[in-house]
């Protein structure tokens, strides 16, 4: 599961990169599909994978729509992000509405499930994919409205890395090697939160 870092690349940026860009590109271009002139709306956008699937969509050629909190809005939209809403104060189905004239996206990335999933599933527009990365709400008996699922022909992909055996691993891994990372560093840039010295890992684990 190993790949060389590019000469360009320090480790530092390196450690901002495999987990969370792999993740994304697993949900965004292997599984999601993204392509040039598409809409996707990526949640939880401020966060590793999510900041991660941003730039990759925005480096295919998509229009991205975002959630966040409001203190993380301007962060996500420094990475490229089309539009980004506040979760906490407005209703995403009904700016996802708005901003789409009703036709809906062509492709959403979920880290939050639960209640999340109807709205997402409302959301699509006909032919588009949900791919489902996490459970934030900690909800997976979440209603699935399958009238709009069969009659909008629309597909639900569940994906989680740690499950996969290694084989599966070492496939998302070369995909992200050879489609990905010789974009790193110009289309795309590791989002580096905060560094730690070795003998402050613990703070690290807690804070972050």
């Amino acid at each position: 599961m190993a790949t060389l870092i590019p000469a360009d690349m320090t480790f530092t940026d390196d450690a901002g990169v495999v987990e969370s860009f792999v993740t994304a590109w697993e949900a965004l271009g292997n599984l999601g599909r993204i392509a040039k002139g598409e809409i996707a709306l990526i949640h939880a956008a401020a966060g590793g994978i999510g900041s991660a699937a941003v730039q990759l969509a925005k480096s295919q050629g998509a229009k991205v729509l975002a959630t966040a909190s409001a203190h993380n809005v301007e962060n996500v939209l420094a990475l490229d992000a089309d539009a980004v809403f506040d979760y906490r104060q407005v209703d995403f189905e009904a700016e996802i509405v708005d901003v789409t004239a009703s036709r809906g996206v062509d492709l959403i990335i979920d880290f939050v499930g639960g209640s999340y999933l109807a709205r997402n599933i409302r959301n699509l527009a006909p032919g588009g994919r949900l791919v489902q990365v996490g459970l934030l709400e900690r909800e997976d008996n979440a209603i699935i409205p399958l009238g709009t699922v069969l009659h909008n022909h629309l597909q639900l992909l569940g994906t989680v890395m740690k499950s996969r055996s290694r084989a599966e691993k070492r496939a998302m891994v070369h995909r992200f090697r050879d489609q990905v990372l010789p974009l790193m560093g110009m289309e795309i840039q590791p989002v580096v939160g905060a560094n730690y010295p070795l003998s402050a890992a613990s703070e690290a684990l807690t804070c972050h």
